[in-house]
């Protein structure tokens, strides 16, 4: 019980932040005007701090992913615990069906953000950088990186939210008693 609460109160807050931290931190190295000679040789349209919160936050994203992972894991020894242990039934046993249904859907978005789009929206990203002095080139790739990286966000808000939804579905949870004989 403990681990799946920990394991859910982990991987909610690790979404939260990933969802709320890119637009502070773009904010935050806006007001600094940042210039990256080595990146782009002019700063047009404030680009150079775009790509360098693009950094800052893959960096991020390479050390929360493994533990939202990780988190997800837990929750799954945790879930089938429980289910092996003190199957729901009567008037539990929809909650915890929307439970695990709501479970399967944060863990198919986690993986399709961390293996489908993430690796596109920095491939385009560094094709926008090699390319920079070709905009024939660079803006398809520019497009193309900011439609992933909205892609991104949306996946990573509806997974805050359908986390959220499992903590509001595991109200009435109730602890595994093993008696003994």
């Amino acid at each position: 019980m403990i681990l799946y609460w920990l394991a859910l109160a982990v991987w909610f807050g690790a979404a939260l932040f990933l969802t709320v931290s890119p637009r502070i931190i773009l904010k935050t190295v806006r007001e600094s005007n940042p210039v990256m000679t080595s990146v782009l040789s002019v700063n047009l349209e404030g680009q150079h701090a775009i790509l360098l919160t693009g950094s800052i936050v893959a960096r991020i994203m390479n050390v929360v992913g493994p533990i939202e992972l990780g988190c997800a894991a837990a929750m799954l020894v945790a879930i089938a615990s429980q289910w092996g242990l003190n199957p729901p039934h009567g008037s539990l046993l929809v909650p915890a069906l929307l439970r695990a249904a709501l479970y399967i859907t944060a863990v198919a978005l986690l993986i399709y953000d961390r293996r489908f789009v993430s690796p596109r929206m920095w491939k385009s990203r560094q094709e926008y950088i090699d390319n920079a002095d070709n905009p024939d080139v660079a803006n398809p790739a520019l497009d193309e990186f900011d439609r992933y990286q909205n892609e991104s966000e949306t996946i990573l808000r509806t997974m805050a939210f359908v986390l959220l939804a499992v903590i509001l579905l595991s109200a009435n949870i109730r602890p595994v008693l093993i008696v003994k004989a």
